[in-house]
């Protein structure tokens, strides 16, 4: 099957009105490398400007969970990079996962290089840090959960949506490794976590790409958002659902399923 035509099957297959992509089926890619560049042309397919990099499966348990030997990496768009508080539409995606991340915007280039940056060369890149939801939904359903690194990969990383906070510049003050960050729903707690989550901090997460990304020739620009992976447990919101992640000092993001 040709990459364009297995990325808009994927596209369509996003649509609440269509049939979710079957497990294993036609849109199942073989390798991780087909599946990278399936995913490159869903980004090209949809037409939407690349506004940075989302960075999925960083902790152990969320690799364990969907079967996963690492992490994987998936394209934001500027078209569904959202400041908080906003609302998304429920009749959009099949579900609504939300997950709480430390996101950055970058105020300088990483420009590809071999081997990529380590944790303090990535940092000085740096521009301002938020607290971010990233908002998982699937071409595979309910059955994201079993797809599978290549699967997962294809279709942008089950990427939806990004919602920001605010920019807090002073970030190098905070040990946001051990920061505690609350998510409720409807205003109850829900679950409870820390940045060490995400591959032991999100710096880590942020030169991991530059790793990763290296060896697929790319490199990070700035203005480039990049969210670090979820600190907390997930939560499905339905319609009429509101999320909100408390960051301590960094302030809170939000939204609502309408």
């Amino acid at each position: 099957m040709q990459l364009d035509h297995l990325a808009e099957a994927l596209i369509t297959a996003r649509n609440p009105a269509n049939p979710a992509a079957p497990l294993p089926g036609p849109l199942t890619p073989g390798d991780i490398d087909t599946a990278y560049a399936v995913q490159d042309a869903v980004v090209a397919a949809l037409g939407q400007r690349p506004a940075g990099y989302k960075v999925a499966a960083t902790s152990k348990i969320a690799q364990e969970h969907l079967g996963l030997d690492g992490p994987l990496s998936g394209r934001l768009l500027a078209e569904r990079l959202y400041r908080s508080p906003t609302s998304l539409p429920a009749s959009e995606q099949r579900f609504f996962v939300v997950e709480p991340e430390y996101a950055f915007t970058l105020g300088r280039d990483l420009p590809q290089r071999e081997g990529g940056y380590n944790e303090e060369e990535a940092a000085e890149a740096v521009a301002s840090l938020h607290p971010a939801f990233e908002i998982v939904g699937s071409a595979y359903g309910d059955a994201w959960r079993e797809a599978g690194a290549a699967p997962l990969i294809a279709d942008n990383a089950v990427h939806t949506a990004m919602v920001l906070g605010p920019a807090y510049e002073d970030w190098r003050t905070l040990d946001f490794r051990r920061r505690k960050v609350r998510l409720e729903v409807d205003g109850a707690l829900h679950s409870e976590g820390e940045g060490i989550r995400a591959m032991g901090g999100p710096l880590e997460t942020l030169a991991w790409l530059t790793q990763h990304l290296a060896a697929r020739g790319r490199g990070l620009a700035a203005g480039d958002v990049v969210t670090t992976g979820v600190v907390t447990d997930i939560a499905y919101l339905a319609q009429g659902q509101r999320a909100k992640a408390d960051f301590g000092e960094l302030g809170q993001v939000s939204f609502t399923v309408t």
